[in-house]
């Protein structure tokens, strides 16, 4: 199946910036603005949203406007920060685009396989086998930007290391452990099409979201700043993303909801996983000790014979009963411990809802995401460590279990090998009796225990972290509350377009909306349809400002003609979007790393890139320096060969660069 990214199938506008009008008024002010673009793709359907943070840069105090588009694609002005700007300020807003109205720069196709034939994503979740992940980065000629032809697309995602531990992909992928993950790292090159391919064997496969930036660059060290840069504003999405007011008993009703069934799912998955252990750990020893007992030869004695040892071991090289019951009590063991993750998620939430009762909202959005990184950090950790446990208590216990098998099927056979085979069935379970009943043989069980318990409570540890980042974009839409001071006022721009939609932001602050308009906001609002980029804003001399009308609400997917999708009516969509981004946001920073450890030197595939985008670049800006007619600050509004340099609507010449995150969904 080929899976395209985002904006992919979007509409786009297309043509030349258009030229200043009385109907789009630039304010008094002159501004330059710069934009984080972060694209979400959802398998199952044609497209997903844009989430654009604007960074504003005030050249000269006055009046900024800036122009979000409606559900119908036209432009809707907004003032900045609703009042006049200070020459030297910065100012912050955030556009939140509906999926199907504007196209990124690049597309981006994916296609998996499991164990050679192309599969949907669904199959190769939780698969066994040989898994192919095929990228392909093009030019997307349904843009209206030229940040295709300037900008260098990098790919990278993770592999978990119990997943697998090798990763192969094409020329010039870079390969590299990065804590308990493998990191993938691949570089496109600016204006061209990129294909990748990378296998992997897989034991009950899972991956990171595929993350691909596009930033443009001149060299290594501003290459590095600018991904960075991206990463670390990826990283904050919850804090801008997700607005509306404090509303306590609402959020504590969802979060008790979410706990209730989080252990509902504890229970289930608990209850499934602990007898499929038990059952795999009973085979393995089974398959171990019946391997075994067709390797004694001669006089069997009463403790294990090394000789036969070896051979059971020269087994698991090949496709044979003992070394299946290998992989199946591994992977029964990853299932035992990964069960206690959805307990790990019901305690966080059970322990942030007597945070909200004791203490309220207010600067709780931070704390969660601390806790979330530290927690994430101490699963991994103890992970390994329940890892060396494990190796270090199953060869004394192997030991001590082939002895005790050794000694009773002596005893049944008369000290002799031959026929051995006959008694193994009833020797093991003698052996199992022995185990539960001897002291010493207790206690290496007993470690076998630990160590299986240590690994749990570190999958319950990253179930934990994992939904405390979760809980942190929950408590950041519920309130201001982690706002203080300074930094209040900065929330309140961020949050100029919220997920009460277009039209209810417009209503909300006073701006001139027509009659029909407002009635539509009924339907519109109540529905968060989570749309709009823009508001209506009052020009410089506190009068509305004139715009494009607003249209009703409704979802626009896809080209013109298809089938239209409904939007979700709440944000728990807003909500995995933030996640999915600040999950892929860590994967970007230490691809940057990778490529450019010292913030100099970088990968040969970087160079060339970086080479191929320093040369477009210059191409398309000299048009522009050749116009001596023209003035500076009109020829930035005009654009580079009048090619927009906004990602929402042309009519923001005052747009100097955007970079770029697309991000899919986590297998």
């Amino acid at each position: 199946m080929t899976v395209s990214c985002a904006m992919t199938l979007a509409i786009a506008a297309g043509g030349a910036a258009p030229a200043r009008e009385a109907e789009y008024p630039s304010g008094t002010a002159v501004a330059t603005k710069t934009q984080d673009v972060f694209g979400i793709l959802h398998a199952g359907t044609i497209s997903g949203e844009l989430y654009i943070a604007n960074d504003f840069q005030i050249d000269q105090s006055g009046t900024a406007i800036d122009y979000g588009v409606s559900e119908d694609g036209e432009p809707v002005a907004q003032t900045v920060g609703g009042e006049e700007q200070a020459t030297g300020a910065a100012a912050n807003t955030l556009t939140r685009v509906s999926s199907g109205l504007k196209a990124m720069p690049w597309s981006v196709h994916v296609r998996y396989s499991l164990n050679g034939p192309n599969v949907d994503s669904s199959a190769v979740s939780g698969a066994n086998g040989l898994v192919g992940l095929h990228v392909t980065v093009a030019p997307n000629p349904l843009a209206d930007t030229d940040y295709a032809n300037t900008t260098i697309p990098v790919i990278a995602f993770t592999v978990p290391t119990k997943v697998t531990s090798e990763i192969t992909g094409s020329s010039g992928t870079l390969v590299t452990q990065n804590g308990t993950d493998m990191l993938v790292v691949a570089v496109g090159r600016p204006a061209r099409t990129a294909s990748f391919d990378f296998f992997f064997t897989a034991k009950h496969c899972s991956m990171s979201p595929l993350a691909v930036a596009a930033v443009e660059a001149s060299d290594t060290a501003e290459f590095s700043r600018s991904m960075t840069a991206l990463a670390t504003r990826a990283s904050n999405l919850s804090d801008i993303a997700i607005g509306g007011g404090k509303h306590d008993t609402k959020l504590l009703n969802r979060l008790k909801a979410m706990r209730d069934a989080e252990r509902d799912k504890a229970k289930s998955s608990i209850a499934a996983a602990d007898p499929a252990y038990q059952q795999a750990f009973h085979d393995y020893m089974a398959a171990y000790v019946t391997s075994y007992t067709g390797h004694l030869s001669g006089s069997i004695g009463d403790s294990t014979q090394m000789s036969a040892l070896l051979g059971t071991a020269g087994e698991l090289n090949s496709d044979t009963p003992v070394a299946r019951a290998v992989a199946d009590i591994s992977n029964a063991t990853n299932d035992r411990s990964a069960a206690r993750a959805h307990q790990g998620a019901a305690d966080a939430i059970d322990d942030t809802i007597r945070q909200i009762e004791l203490r309220g909202t207010t600067g709780l959005a931070a704390d969660l995401k601390r806790q979330a990184a530290s927690q994430t950090s101490r699963a991994a950790k103890d992970f390994k460590t329940g890892q060396k446990m494990m190796h270090d208590a199953m060869i004394p216990f192997s030991m001590a279990y082939t002895d005790a098998y050794t000694r009773h099927l002596s005893k049944m056979t008369g000290g002799t090998a031959s026929g051995a085979s006959t008694y193994a069935q009833q020797a093991i379970e003698q052996t199992n009796d022995e185990f539960a009943s001897n002291k010493n043989l207790k206690a290496d069980n007993q470690k076998v225990q630990a160590a299986l318990d240590t690994m749990a409570a570190a999958k319950a540890r990253e179930g934990q972290g994992k939904m405390l980042l979760t809980l942190a974009a929950l408590v950041a839409k519920s309130g201001t509350g982690d706002a203080s001071g300074a930094s209040k006022s900065a929330a309140a721009d961020w949050k100029t377009v919220s997920a009460n939609g277009l039209t209810a932001y417009a209503l909300q602050s006073g701006a001139g909306v027509r009659a029909d308009d407002k009635a539509a906001d009924g339907a519109g609002a109540g529905a968060g349809a989570g749309s709009g980029s823009g508001s209506v804003a009052a020009g410089g001399d506190g009068s509305a400002a004139p715009a494009a009308p607003l249209a009703s609400t409704r979802s626009l997917y896809g080209l013109a003609g298809r089938q239209s999708h409904g939007i979700e009516a709440d944000m728990s969509g807003t909500v995995n979007d933030v996640v999915a981004v600040e999950t892929a946001a860590e994967i970007i920073k230490n691809a940057v790393d990778t490529l450019a450890p010292d913030g100099a030197s970088a990968s040969s595939a970087l160079k060339r890139a970086i080479d191929e985008a320093r040369a477009a670049k210059a191409k398309v800006v000299a048009p522009v320096d050749a116009q001596s007619s023209v003035g500076a600050l009109e020829a930035s509004r005009i654009g580079r060969e009048g090619v927009s340099r906004d990602v929402v609507t042309p009519v923001n010449t005052h747009t100097a660069g955007a970079r770029f995150l697309m991000v899919t969904d986590e297998l």
